[in-house]
């Protein structure tokens, strides 16, 4: 792991959220941070296997309403891995990578682009969650949103596979932590991945919980198994 890359990004992040910040109409002040509002009535309070279940119910409603593009999606990934291997000659584990690198980059702009462009209604999920000091709130959701770009960027672009591996899945052991820490407190409070305006219930929040718990599993072994490949490369450097 090339650390002068993962202090890198980090610095490129800062300098992206600031340029952000500067130029977006939506701006918002560094330091503070919007109120956190009433609780939503009639929000659930749910167990551990409740909130799983109702999880799992959202994912195959979801998997119903949407269910051309999600499996346009999976056959796309199988493509273009199946490309890789035959048309390109990449080994087996480069052309899992190198699709997997594709839909995390893709899967990970589709939820950051929103809050890049609404530095404000960002700001207001945050505060919802109740886990930082209100002075640091404003700041953070710029910053996260710009280290979710930066990290984007890094899986398409760079070749530093391990290192932009490692930093997803830092992101979504902090989106892991947010969430848990918010059902356990029974805050009534939606993930906003995707969306600014967030869940409306809390099937759609554990959803998000357990979703991002799976995902740690793919982003795991890409960050163990990568090395310094561009992600048409086939082989490590």
């Amino acid at each position: 792991m090339k650390k002068p890359v993962l202090i890198g990004a980090l610095i490129f992040s800062f300098l992206l959220a600031f340029g952000n910040n500067l130029l977006n109409r939506h701006s918002v002040a560094w330091v503070g941070g919007p109120e956190v509002l009433e609780k939503p009535t009639g929000w659930p309070s749910l167990t551990m296997m409740q909130g799983v279940h109702s999880g799992i119910k959202v994912a195959l409603k979801g998997y119903h309403d949407h269910r051309m593009p999600i499996l346009g999606g999976l056959l796309a990934f199988i493509v273009l891995a199946i490309w890789l291997k035959v048309f390109r000659k990449f080994p087996v584990g480069a052309s899992v990578r190198s699709a997997l690198r594709l839909g995390l980059a893709a899967m990970f702009l589709a939820a950051a682009w929103p809050k890049f462009q609404d530095p404000k209604g960002f700001a207001i999920l945050v505060a919802q969650y109740q886990f930082l000091p209100s002075f640091l709130v404003n700041g953070f959701a710029l910053w996260l949103s710009a280290f979710e770009v930066t990290v984007t960027v890094g899986l398409i672009l760079t070749a530093w596979e391990k290192e932009f591996s490692a930093l997803v899945g830092l992101l979504l052991v902090m989106f892991i932590v947010a969430l848990g820490q918010a059902l356990k407190r029974d805050l009534g409070i939606a993930c906003g991945c995707f969306d600014i305006e967030g869940a409306s219930d809390a099937g759609e929040t554990w959803f998000s919980l357990v979703r991002d718990v799976v995902l740690l599993l793919p982003v795991a072994w890409l960050t163990f198994t990568g090395g310094a490949r561009f992600i048409f490369s086939g082989k490590s450097k």
